[in-house]
C-alpha cells in the first residue's frame, strides 16, 4: 500500500507533538524536584538556647584565676610585687647620704675644715672618730695657711646599691663633681669621682658608717 502526502505530513505532526510532551514531562520533572523535594537546612540562630543538647560548652576562665586560694592569690600577686622601699624612707636615705658627701668633700685650709664639724649628725661614732683623724691628716698636708687649697664636691647622681630596712643597713654610690683650688682661685682642676658609702640605721635614722672614694 502506498504512503501519501498526507499521511507523511501527519506522521510528522504526531512525532513533533510526542517530541514536545516529552519536553514537558522533563521540565515538569525538573520543577517538581527543585521546589518540592530540595529543602535547605535552617540556618542557626544567634539567640539559640545554649543549653540546648549539641550545643558548645560555656567558655570558663583557667582554674587558677577562679581560686580563692590565699596561698594562690599570694603567688599572684608575687609576680608585681609593691616596690620594697618606702618612698618617704628613700628620700631620707638620699638626703642624708647625699648631704654627708658634699660635707665630707668640700673644705679649704684657710677655712679651718670646718665642714667636718658639720658632719657629726650624718654620722655613726665610729666614723666620727675616723673623720677627726682624718681631718688632722690634712691639716697637716696643707699647713701654710698663706697657699690657699680647697676642694669643692658636688652629687650629680646616686645609685642605691642596697638599702634593707629590716637589717637596717644600706649602700649607695654617688658620683660626684669636685672643684681643686690649689693657689689658684681663678682656674681650679675639674674632675670627678665617685665615692660609695656604707650607712646603717641607729634608733630610726640612717648614719654613715664608711666613706670609701672610688
Amino acid at each position: 500500500m502506498a504512503i501519501t502526502k498526507e499521511d507523511l505530513t501527519k506522521n510528522k505532526r504526531l512525532l513533533w507533538l510526542l517530541i514536545i510532551i516529552i519536553l514537558l514531562l522533563i521540565i515538569a520533572v525538573i520543577i517538581y524536584l527543585l521546589f518540592f523535594q530540595y529543602k535547605p537546612s535552617a540556618p542557626v540562630a544567634f539567640n539559640q538556647n545554649l543549653n540546648q543538647a549539641g550545643a558548645p560548652p560555656p567558655v570558663t576562665a583557667p582554674p587558677v584565676f577562679n581560686n580563692t586560694n590565699p596561698q594562690v592569690l599570694a603567688d599572684v600577686q608575687g609576680i608585681n610585687p609593691k616596690e620594697s622601699i618606702d618612698q618617704n624612707e628613700k628620700q631620707n636615705f638620699l638626703f642624708i647620704a647625699t648631704s654627708f658627701v658634699e660635707r665630707f668633700g668640700s673644705y679649704s685650709n684657710q677655712g679651718g675644715y670646718k665642714n667636718f664639724d658639720e658632719l657629726t649628725v650624718f654620722m655613726t661614732d665610729s666614723m666620727n672618730k675616723w673623720v677627726a683623724s682624718y681631718k688632722q691628716q690634712l691639716m697637716k698636708e696643707h699647713p701654710d695657711l698663706n697657699i690657699y687649697y680647697a676642694l669643692v664636691t658636688k652629687a650629680i647622681s646616686t645609685d642605691i646599691r642596697n638599702m634593707d630596712e629590716k637589717t637596717g643597713t644600706g649602700e649607695i654610690l654617688i658620683k660626684t663633681q669636685r672643684r681643686e683650688y690649689n693657689n689658684n682661685l681663678s682656674n681650679p682642676r675639674l674632675f670627678y669621682q665617685d665615692i660609695l658609702l656604707k650607712m646603717v640605721k641607729i634608733n630610726n635614722e640612717w648614719k654613715v658608717n664608711g666613706a670609701y672614694w672610688q
